[in-house]
């Protein structure tokens, strides 16, 4: 048994929080004040149910916390589960409260892990790293209510600096077991999200606006969208083979998704809700990480994107932000004229 401490109160961290209880795991669970809606429904209910691929049952949690100190103190493991916009915030406050042996997974992490390391006192030892992707696809339905469509299925992932990439995967296999990626990056840049959720959702802009309901899954992916999928995947793949990064395509699964009436097995896949409008995660949250810093990197490897700049153009339109110049780029990270070699290397050592 593990103590765990899950920082995000939506519907990841309430999934992660319920399937680890329900696994013999002591977890506290975490959300700032401002935003403890559904932790203050997990109290009044006594618990979360949780229904779907990942599992079913009711789970007691052992803790319910506003103070982010209170939730971490003897953790074993931290995970994060907040969406990248809130990741500067977070290693603000949660880096000086790291005590030595304790272990900090983000799922996903689109580099989150990077900002954090720059926040945690010298001399602490901890190991931080990041899945590739989410742990699973999940969703809140109602009151201390989850479902996942799919089980948790092996996932690459990697420390930051990747050279603690071993003592991370050993430390994560009671929790959630991973095999190792290159690096924090090459596990970032293989998220499906950033294949597919800007092309997805954009090429669906008047359906969302009209829909708060809206399902990418059941109802939006057409054939001109897969082919936009596909390009994204095309310009995605010269970046990670100039970094020496194995490519890992989603364009096999989003054109089994779009054989409605077929593959029943990704029917609990096609009711994920989402996204709900024009400022949802699937938009923002890719445009500002994943999308802008592939692209700015591209930028500095000599290669261009035009699809996928063409698309976080379009969501900057649409949302009144300019994603390049605000997200987290090369720039952001303190990359801006380092070669790949020098990249992985930083990656290596830290």
């Amino acid at each position: 048994m593990k103590k765990i401490a899950v920082l995000g109160g939506g519907g990841t961290g309430l999934t992660m929080a319920a399937d680890l209880t329900l696994k013999g795991h002591e977890v506290t669970l975490y959300e700032e004040a401002g935003s403890w809606d559904n932790l203050r429904d997990v109290k009044e209910q006594g618990g979360i149910r949780m229904e779907g691929n990942a599992g079913s049952g009711f789970a007691v949690i052992s803790r319910l916390t506003d103070s982010l100190a209170e939730a971490v103190r003897g953790a074993d493991v931290i995970l994060v589960a907040m969406i990248a916009l809130r990741h500067q915030q977070l290693a603000e406050e949660l880096g000086p409260l790291l005590t030595d042996g304790q272990v900090v997974c983000y799922s996903a992490g689109n580099c989150g892990t990077i900002l954090l390391r720059r926040r945690i006192p010298a001399g602490v030892k901890v190991i931080t790293g990041e899945m590739q992707g989410n742990v699973y696809p999940c969703r809140l339905i109602g009151k201390a209510l989850v479902t996942s469509a799919f089980p948790y299925m092996t996932k690459k992932a990697a420390a930051y600096p990747a050279k603690d990439t071993e003592a991370f995967i050993s430390a994560m296999e009671e929790v959630y077991p991973c095999v190792p990626a290159k690096n924090v990056l090459e596990a970032a840049f293989n998220s499906p999200n950033l294949s597919i959720h800007l092309a997805g959702s954009l090429l669906n802009t008047c359906a969302i606006e009209k829909n708060p309901d809206f399902r990418m899954y059941r109802e939006g992916i057409s054939q001109g969208i897969l082919t936009c999928i596909e390009q994204v995947e095309r310009e995605k793949e010269t970046v990670m083979r100039a970094m020496g990064y194995e490519h890992v395509s989603h364009l096999g699964m989003m054109k089994n998704l779009a054989q409605y009436g077929q593959h029943e097995e990704l029917d609990a896949f096609r009711q994920v809700a989402g996204p709900s409008s024009m400022t949802h995660r699937y938009i923002e949250e890719d445009a500002s990480t994943g999308q802008a810093l592939m692209i700015s990197l591209a930028h500095n490897l000599g290669l261009e994107l035009p699809c996928m700049e063409a698309l976080v153009c379009l969501a900057g339109v649409i949302n009144g932000k300019d994603y390049l110049a605000q997200g987290r780029t090369t720039g952001f990270m303190g990359w801006d004229g380092l070669d790949a070699d020098a990249i992985n290397r930083l990656l290596y050592e830290g």
